[in-house]
């Protein structure tokens, strides 16, 4: 009786060690650029496989450009302007989506103006990144193909400081990528598994004959 038990131990263990672990695959996308603003898709691979699990999308963004301020005021002042865009992604089949999914910004830090000054700051860049996942719609996604990330900004600017006197302008542009994380792997037991199960069981069965017939 003992034998069979552990006969039986052994199947269990090859059953198990015959189920196939989750595998990862990450695709690269097509960027996506615009001044001002960006209102477009980025355009990702389709994943050509079986036994998809879930699907991770990341948002790559940045925006870049300048800031002007302005001091109305008749005595020096202090103050900073501050650009910040959010990125909007989506609608998407079976993803829930943050609104925006990130943000992004840049500023001049704190600046000192004398009476009437106007000073334009350049070479600004703030980057930005968000992720948004999905484990139930996969049929948009999957194929030979391509399918679509529509990507859109909404940028403002803010002045701070300057006693209510400053004022200010900005120059923008905006990119954007992605990447997918395709999870997939196969939960149910290898080909070679049922052939493992057969023949343990065969060896069983011949044992309890032999054992009735002695």
């Amino acid at each position: 009786m003992r034998s069979v038990t552990r006969l039986i131990f052994i199947l269990a263990t090859l059953a198990f060690a015959g189920t196939a672990s989750a595998t990862i695959m990450t695709v690269t996308c097509s960027t996506l650029n615009g001044p001002t603003e960006i209102n477009g898709a980025v355009v990702c691979p389709q994943f050509n496989g079986l036994n998809l699990q879930s699907i991770a999308i990341t948002v790559n963004g940045s925006i870049s450009g300048s800031i002007t301020l302005t001091n109305a005021a008749t005595i020096t002042e202090t103050g900073e302007g501050t650009t910040t865009s959010g990125f909007m992604v989506g609608p998407l089949a079976g993803f829930t989506i943050a609104t925006p999914l990130f943000l992004a910004t840049f500023n001049t830090g704190t600046q000192t103006l004398t009476a009437g000054q106007s000073k334009t700051f350049s070479g600004l860049t703030g980057p930005g990144t968000g992720t948004t996942i999905d484990t139930t719609v996969f049929a948009p996604y999957t194929g030979a193909g391509n399918f679509n990330v529509p990507v859109s900004t909404s940028t403002m600017l803010m002045i701070t400081g300057g006693g209510g006197n400053f004022s200010g302008g900005q120059s923008t542009s905006a990119t954007a990528t992605a990447t997918v994380t395709y999870t997939f792997g196969n939960s149910v037991p290898e080909a070679a598994t049922p052939m493992y199960l057969a023949t343990g069981l065969g060896a069983i069965l011949i044992g309890l004959w032999r054992r009735r017939k002695r």
